[in-house]
């Protein structure tokens, strides 16, 4: 039986099946003797601190065995843990409501679950899951006799549970978790974003299947296709088998292109960067061979915490990344928040439509203040390395110009104080709107650069939400008009001598980088993950077969027509070159 989901984490899982379900963790709903008030404050305050140190434990191994980036997530936890409110709330419920600690305790956690659970916004969806899980380690202590986790596996196993919190991931032997599956979650889920930094297969969504697994049934989880077998045939699970030793044997391979330009064979050369968001990444970017960070998402500034971050936090954080990687060049996105981003200390809230709403630039153009103080930070962190800066959801040029204004305000004011900066910084902007497409010679004109942005522009160039489950199958970034408004803009782009990356999921597809690259791309930017592939599709097909291939592509009328060209044309040039570096091992 197979089921399909979302493609959380790369990576093949074949073993037996492990279903599982959280225990019930039961709270007192009976009054509370008056005398007893104490005694329950404390032991509340106890279950916190006992809570408290779990995290801080987990977030120190996270930091140590990928990145601060990573354990950046556990700090969120520890900020829902003390939320002023909350401590009010179940104070209130155990003094004036003669309620246990448990029960206040829960109910004021499931009301936040419940209020996060209505709202459309994917990212406020996902603290669910956040909140949930400070909910049960605190409980544990409260009712359920301490911490319980999956860490003590004994074999080797394949997960399927409804969902696992981030913190349970965190602490998974990688020896024996062979991948999971989960029945809720998306592929920028904090419980995804931990797999993929601890190298685990994941695929996510797949609704209905902890009803249909039972613990010992053979399972093979495919994090690259977003699928799950369940008791594969003979002929399934070999294939599934062979798939595993392929991904091992080639990421043996492909360890040795990391360092290695991605020139094509015909002599062209393509800048491949990296698209992080925390500045604990950097140390991955070169370890990947990355010529750069193509996508620096600043937002993780303005999520997770409850006031405005300073200029000169910021200015620290862009300039220790700028510092790290020179002489490599970094791009910084300005903030990009709204749609699936909010900060509710901002005055953002619930939209009917957020992805049509107050986001990217228009939020930032609407709170000036804020905005420069984030230009004025980039600014002075231009300084100590090459940087660039790039903002985001642009739809005409009057936002540009508005932008650009901000900018030179914000110059203005550090030539005032003297303060250095870079006078030539480079400003560019996202292409992620129809209207961007088709006002790009416009655009052009005020912009430095362009990076496509093709996960949102594929959402708005069909009219398809890209983080619905139900339209997974329909949202396709190689449909013809997707591909159309893409050259239409380097054909813009190269008129008035701008250079035009991307930075999208299709950069980090080796087949649709290679397409990408004969339209006329000279940057692509993606997943750490990826880069070691893309380079080593790039340095496999020459440039002249990658134009003949976009030149063909961009005349057909369908997707399925330009997925069976790059079948006929890309793929079996990339797996003659991966053949060759097995015979030559």
């Amino acid at each position: 039986m197979t089921f399909e989901g979302i493609a959380a984490s790369p990576g093949i899982g074949v073993g037996p099946i492990l279903r599982y379900v959280p225990e019930n963790l039961a709270v007192r709903d009976d009054a509370l003797p008056d005398d007893a008030v104490a005694a329950e404050l404390a032991r509340f305050e106890s279950a916190v601190e006992a809570s408290r140190a779990d995290l801080v434990s987990i977030r120190n191994r996270i930091a140590r065995e990928l990145s601060d980036a990573e354990a950046a997530i556990y700090d969120a936890h520890l900020m829902i843990l003390d939320d002023p409110e909350l401590q009010s709330a179940v104070e209130r419920g155990i003094r004036h409501g003669h309620q246990h600690a448990g029960f206040a305790f829960r109910g004021y956690m499931s009301h936040v679950a419940a209020h996060l659970e209505k709202i459309e916004d994917e990212y406020l969806r996902e603290k669910r899951a956040d909140v949930q899980d400070v909910e049960r380690r605190v409980l544990r202590h409260l009712v359920g006799g301490g911490p319980r986790t999956l860490d003590a596996i004994e074999r080797p196993c394949v997960i399927v549970a409804h969902d696992l919190p981030p913190s349970d991931v965190a602490l998974l032997d990688r020896t024996r978790v062979l991948g999971f599956v989960t029945e809720v979650g998306s592929r920028t889920s904090h419980c995804a974003i931990v797999a993929r930094g601890r190298g685990i297969p994941a695929v996510v969504s797949v609704r209905g299947v902890l009803q249909q697994v039972k613990s010992g049934e053979l399972g093979a989880v495919d994090g690259f296709r977003g699928r799950f077998e369940l008791n594969p045939g003979d002929v399934e699970h070999a294939y599934y088998v062979g798939e595993r030793q392929r991904v091992e044997d080639e990421n043996v391979r492909l360890a040795g292109v990391r360092h290695l330009p991605a020139t094509t064979p015909d002599g062209h050369t393509i800048e491949l960067g990296a698209n992080i968001e925390q500045p604990g990444e950097t140390d991955e970017v070169r370890a990947m061979g990355a010529d750069g960070v193509g996508l620096f998402r600043t937002e993780f500034f303005y999520l997770n915490r409850l006031e405005l971050p300073s200029e000169e936090e910021q200015y620290q954080a862009y300039r220790r990344v700028t510092e790290e990687l020179a002489p490599l060049p970094v791009i910084f996105r300005t903030m990009d928040l709204g749609g699936d981003k909010v900060a509710s200390y901002l005055g953002m809230t619930h939209e009917t439509n957020p992805f049509l709403g107050w986001r990217g630039i228009r939020f930032a153009l609407q709170h000036p203040d804020v905005f420069r103080t984030q230009l004025r930070a980039l600014y002075r962190a231009s300084a100590h390395g090459r940087m660039r800066v790039m903002f985001p959801m642009i739809s005409n040029e009057a936002e540009l110009r508005r932008a650009r204004e901000l900018c030179a305000a914000a110059r203005a004011e550090l030539d005032a104080s003297g303060q250095a900066y870079d006078a030539h910084l480079e400003l560019g902007i996202m292409i992620e709107t129809p209207s961007a497409v088709w006002m790009a010679d416009a655009l052009a004109r005020e912009a430095q650069f362009f990076s496509i942005g093709t996960n949102d522009l594929t959402q708005y160039t069909l009219a398809m939400d890209r983080d619905n489950p139900r339209l997974a199958h329909l949202y396709e970034p190689l449909e013809p008009a997707v591909l159309r408004s893409i050259a239409h803009t380097i054909r813009a782009a190269q008129a008035a001598r701008r250079w035009v990356g991307v930075c999208g999921e299709m950069a980090g597809d080796p087949r649709t980088a290679i397409l990408l690259m004969g339209l006329g791309v000279q940057e692509l930017s993606m997943a750490t993950y990826d880069l070691p592939r893309v380079k080593f599709a790039i340095r496999t097909v020459p440039m002249s077969e990658a134009r003949a291939v976009a030149e063909e592509a961009l005349v057909q009328s369908s997707v399925d027509a330009v997925k069976r060209l790059l079948a006929e044309r890309i793929d079996p040039a990339i797996e003659a070159a991966y053949a060759g570096a097995r015979s030559r091992s």
